[in-house]
């Protein structure tokens, strides 16, 4: 075996000391860096958890009387709704509100035709019923503003007017659609 050379052991050592380094960089030190970003990661995620749970927990009787407030709106809403959980239910009771404000209001009601329920959503209900009614002006007046005072909460879509001649008499006959919404049973 040959001897080396001062010059090539020179060159041996820096280039062993040169790998030395470039696998402790590449094997060790990236590696132990790359993981120390990823704790850092996921300590932020956490300290920024924890901050929004320190600021709900602080907040917790804003948000209690915040939800009272919605839980009262919604039984306000619901109290709006028709007292009923099924379709003919809340059919029959639209058709009497709408006869007993006819009744007040001095309006007829010519015909009357219950129309097919539409579901609102997976727990609400929508029935209608289209109507003809017969009188003046000043009780359909007041008959639309009854509907829409009512307790209840009544739409009035469709509404049409037809005009009729009768020996020189004009005379107008209203049609329209009334709808309620029901909320429907829980079964």
């Amino acid at each position: 075996m040959k001897k080396l050379s001062k010059r090539d052991t020179k060159i041996l050592w820096i280039g062993g000391i040169f790998a030395a380094v470039t696998l402790f960089a590449f094997y060790v030190a990236l590696p132990v860096y790359e993981s120390m970003g990823e704790v850092e990661g996921t300590l932020d995620q956490k300290e920024a958890i924890l901050d929004r749970s320190v600021k709900a927990i602080e907040n917790q009787g804003t948000y209690l009387r915040q939800a009272g407030e919605l839980e009262r709106e919604l039984d306000r809403l619901r109290a709006q709704l028709l007292d009923a959980e099924e379709t003919a239910i809340a059919q029959n009771q639209l058709e009497t509100i709408i006869r007993a404000l006819a009744d007040q209001t001095g309006i007829t009601i010519a015909r009357s035709t219950p129309l097919q329920e539409k579901k609102v959503g997976e727990r609400y209900s929508k029935v209608s019923v289209q109507i003809n009614v017969q009188g003046g002006m000043e009780e359909l007046t007041s008959f639309l503003q009854s509907i829409s005072t009512h307790s209840k909460f009544l739409v009035v879509k469709d509404f049409q007017i037809n005009v009729f001649r009768v020996r020189d008499r004009v005379r107008l006959q209203p049609r329209m659609s009334i709808s309620a919404f029901f909320r429907l049973s829980e079964s």
